[in-house]
């Protein structure tokens, strides 16, 4: 694959000789702004030695500055051109059977490479089967529209308390990977705030502020996974959020309301609510491994800067029955439990 980049070089230029000053092709914001300060400052050293062979010394240094500050901040560009080879396409799983009634998807894709502009390869050709360990009832997904599902009627697969496994087999070979769908709490109530300009601080925008309300359950460890819809569609200016016990740590509380940043969490300072819109809240109950899943991969999608982490494929649970094949499925295999309230902002 053949990409262009471009490199920009500050110039830090150590002789004032006009000719070696950039092209008018090749100068940037900078170069313009600085190119314009040389000719004005100049054109006032010009007049003012018409009028004077004694010119103050204060005009000779300005002079000087302004040529210093035009060639340090002047640049220029260069077009290279770099073969990337292409990655192996890694196969990839998103399924999440839910305790919802009618169908349930599970997706079978192949990952793109980093630069490519195009959807996942759906994976085709693969037998797909879920079973509810504690009932011993098993659940024959089917391919069709891109993806393979089972559609369960007015009943529903997942069942609180119930432990479940995935089996596929694909390309010769066997996977498996289980889960527990564990409880849920419930979304109590969605409060909505109006914020002008007196209320708004910092890079808060004017807008409607929607808080979240929910209490974790008493008792036992609960993990929780938070999403955030708007009209119908995924939050994007929002983060994902996973709670334990409604806080950030194990055996911090139980039984106590969520803490602020998953109630404020639903709101995105730069882009809040605007009246009409509807302002949906989903929780959905995980496993522990399965919150560590989650955990690590959110780490990876919102983390930046400095001292940023080094992207990584997040460990994967489902296995390869074959123990001495090479041959993995990424992503993840999960159960949850889901409770949701939705309002619109009046």
């Amino acid at each position: 694959m053949k990409m262009s980049l471009k490199r920009k070089k500050l110039l830090s230029c150590l002789s004032l000789v006009p000719s070696s000053h950039p092209s008018p092709g090749t100068l940037n914001s900078n170069s313009i702004t600085m190119e314009r300060l040389y000719k004005s400052v100049r054109q006032e050293h010009v007049d003012q030695a018409s009028k004077t062979k004694n010119a103050p010394m204060k005009q000779y240094k300005l002079y000087i500055v302004a040529l210093v500050a035009l060639y340090t901040f002047s640049s220029c560009e260069k077009v290279i051109d770099v073969n990337l080879p292409d990655g192996e396409k890694l196969p990839y799983l998103d399924a999440w059977i839910t305790n919802k009634p009618g169908k349930q998807t599970i997706k079978f894709l192949r990952a793109v490479n980093y630069l490519e502009n195009k959807a996942p390869e759906v994976v085709t050709g693969a037998q797909i089967v879920v079973t509810d360990v504690t009932d011993n009832k098993t659940y024959n997904f089917t391919f069709q529209n891109g993806a393979y599902e089972y559609d369960a009627g007015a009943a529903a697969i997942g069942i609180i308390g119930h432990t479940y496994k995935l089996n596929i087999t694909w390309d010769g070979q066997q996977f498996e990977a289980t889960d527990k769908l564990t409880r849920v709490t419930k979304v109590d109530s969605i409060s909505v705030e109006y914020r002008d300009e007196e209320k708004t601080s910092g890079d808060e925008k004017v807008g409607y502020y929607a808080e979240m309300h929910a209490r974790d359950l008493i008792g036992g460890t609960d993990y929780t996974w938070i999403r955030t819809y708007k009209n119908g569609s995924l939050n994007y200016h929002v983060n994902e959020m996973v709670a334990i016990d409604a806080s950030f740590y194990e055996d911090a509380s139980d039984g106590y309301v969520f803490i602020e940043p998953f109630r404020e969490g639903i709101t995105s300072d730069g882009e809040p609510y605007e009246k009409g819109d509807v302002v949906k809240v989903v929780l959905r109950s995980l496993s522990k491994p399965t919150y560590d899943f989650l955990d690590q991969l959110i780490d990876q999608l919102y983390s930046g800067g400095l001292f940023a982490k080094v992207l990584q494929n997040v460990p994967s649970n489902i296995f390869n029955k074959q123990a001495d094949s090479k041959k993995k499925i990424y992503g993840w295999f999960g159960t949850v439990a889901e409770s949701e309230l939705s309002k619109t902002i009046n």
